[in-house]
């Protein structure tokens, strides 16, 4: 598959592929030359991959649009995605002509958001609310909900990030542009499921307005959070959409982020660590990453680190004091905001590629 892509990327014309002497599968190869189609379009020259039937074409269209979407979201400049037009981007996007959309005001947010609007407010660009279905859902449906970091730039806030910290955080909404195709894809399959996605959107930023250190916040669940480092906003706007969905009681909640450098630093870039309370799901879940050269690793939900999120003065603390264990005190207190889901799973994830490889291109991955 890696022979393939490269091979996608490098070579100009038509082309068919046979799998005879492969133990990998048609669609496995089709999708390997996509990959490495993206960067061949990147280097502005096309080529064609011939197929055997109009379901593979119909099929890899949308594969390529889906991950071209993503990829391209990601890499935007924060001078041209930021919370108002990554709404409007996904908002017109051909892809999502078909769902329900439902749209927040600023007032709205602030009074069901609360914690969305306290990052969000710094920003000169409103903070927004995605929200977007497959079918009308009540209460009674128990959806499936995948939600995901919607920071389109993050500078750190008033605890502001060092230069080098700071150079990539365009890619902070690099969950929500993941949890878009996932949920694409998963559509696309034509599974009988209703499907939600919340994103919450904002640009942490500094100003007069920004939130500070020791600032006391309520959240959409009543919980109260004292603020110890505006650089750890992501679990903020998070909780909030979590909330939401939680009172759903929906049958899976899917959260991604590229929310911890502590992920980074325990696992590295290639390797996603996920957090769930479920073994069977966990299970599941390593071993497609394993089949499809896609690797995550399972964290504990360690309860003793409870511990660390429990300030003196407040329901919650968003940035522990120590060091130590930081992915794993993200996800817990995350999972403080789940209460009525049956299975609960975050990735800690990277959404970013440092160098060029065989299978991605250098930038948003």
């Amino acid at each position: 598959l890696s022979g393939i892509s490269s091979f996608s990327s490098t070579n100009i014309g038509s082309y068919f592929c046979s799998i005879k002497f492969s133990d990998s599968s048609n669609f496995d190869v089709q999708k390997a030359w996509v990959w490495g189609k993206h960067q061949s379009d990147k280097k502005k020259f096309k080529n064609t991959l011939y197929v055997g039937s109009k379901e593979e074409i119909k099929f890899l269209n949308h594969y390529s649009k889906t991950s071209k979407l993503a990829l391209d979201l990601i890499n935007m400049p924060a001078n041209e995605l930021n919370p108002l037009t990554f709404y409007q981007n996904i908002k017109k996007h051909e892809l999502f002509s078909k769902l329900y959309f439902k749209e927040y005001s600023i007032s709205q947010i602030k009074t069901q958001f609360p914690l969305t609007y306290a990052v969000g407010k710094s920003s000169n660009v409103n903070p927004h609310f995605l929200q977007v279905s497959n079918k009308k859902i009540t209460n009674k449906d128990q959806p499936i909900v995948i939600i995901g970091k919607g920071v389109t730039f993050d500078t750190g806030g008033v605890n502001i990030k060092p230069g080098s910290s700071m150079r990539n955080m365009k890619k902070d909404m690099g969950g929500a542009a993941t949890v878009l195709g996932l949920a694409l894809m998963l559509l696309e399959a034509q599974l009988d499921i209703r499907l939600r996605v919340l994103i919450p959107a904002v640009e942490n930023s500094i100003s007069s307005s920004a939130f500070r250190p020791q600032d006391i916040l309520k959240s959409r669940k009543g919980l109260t959070v004292e603020i110890n480092n505006t650089d750890a906003e992501g679990r903020l706007i998070l909780a909030d959409a979590i909330s939401l969905a939680d009172e759903e009681a929906p049958e899976l909640l899917i959260c991604m982020a590229t929310l911890t450098g502590a992920a980074r630093i325990a696992l590295g870039s290639d390797i996603a660590p996920f957090y769930t309370d479920d073994d069977d799901l966990a299970k599941k879940v390593f071993d497609f990453g394993e089949e499809y050269f896609d690797p995550t690793w399972r964290m504990p939900f360690w309860n003793p680190y409870e511990r660390m999120i429990e300030p003196t003065i407040a329901d919650l603390d968003n940035a522990p004091r120590t060091s130590f264990a930081g992915s794993l005190t993200a996800a817990l207190f995350l999972r403080r905001f789940v209460t009525k889901s049956k299975n609960f799973i975050h990735f800690d994830i990277y959404g970013w590629s440092d160098d060029e490889r065989i299978s991605r291109s250098k930038g948003g991955g």
